[in-house]
């Protein structure tokens, strides 16, 4: 019996540790390949002619993207479906990417098993538009936690976000690597994680943070 080809995937984030956990929690799932990975408008488009995926995961605000990208990716790669995994619920960004022609809109806060499923129905010629929160019109989710995070474990969580090193956020913050070691060990354990691609991925994904860049053209 002939197997079916996997479902080829390109991921579309500026955020390197959400393309590296997303990668990771769908390499578990055997009919979806990850065939690529852009950080931003114009990687996307070149990873696009490179590979022609089935799927594109978008994330709505990297930098140059929105409705516009999804416009130019529409053109140059019509075989592509492209789904937008966006922590932002606005309903107006959501409208603007339903008006360029996306097959769907969802939120980070999908777990592994809703998000391949996504990509499975968007493949197989579907739309996927998930419901708006009903809780603030700006953030796809809000988990709370038992303990907050502190001031201090925010700001650290927000420097290694952008990838800087625990040496790095120490300088940046004014403190020891051990102090910037102790915070991160404190975040790991009030978001049950255990690295710190898991600990972004996790707080990206629950609006806990977000980073700040211009919106997208709409």
């Amino acid at each position: 019996m002939t197997s079916r080809r996997p479902i080829r995937v390109l991921l579309v984030d500026d955020h390197a540790m959400v393309r590296e956990g997303t990668a990771a929690v769908l390499a578990d799932v055997p009919e979806i390949e990850i065939v690529g990975a852009a950080g931003d408008a114009a990687a996307a488009e070149r990873a696009c002619r490179q590979h022609a995926p089935d799927v594109c995961l978008l994330d709505f605000r990297i930098p140059g993207g929105g409705p516009a990208l999804a416009r130019r990716l529409a053109h140059m790669a019509p075989a592509t479906r492209v789904l937008v995994v966006s922590a932002y619920g606005k309903a107006d960004y959501v409208r603007s990417m339903r008006d360029a022609g996306v097959a769907g809109y969802v939120f980070k806060d999908l777990d592994t098993a809703g998000l391949a499923d996504a990509v499975r129905h968007v493949h197989a010629g579907g739309t996927v538009f998930q419901k708006l929160p009903e809780t603030g019109p700006n953030e796809a989710s809000g988990r709370q936690l038992a303990e907050p995070l502190t001031m201090r474990e925010l700001d650290v969580l927000r420097l290694v976000a952008e990838g800087v090193s625990n040496r790095e956020a120490a300088a940046v913050l004014g403190v020891s690597a051990k102090t910037v070691e102790a915070h991160l060990s404190s975040v790991y354990g009030k978001l049950r994680v255990r690295s710190r691609t898991e600990a972004v991925v996790t707080a990206v994904r629950d609006g806990i943070i977000s980073v700040d860049r211009p919106d997208a053209d709409v």
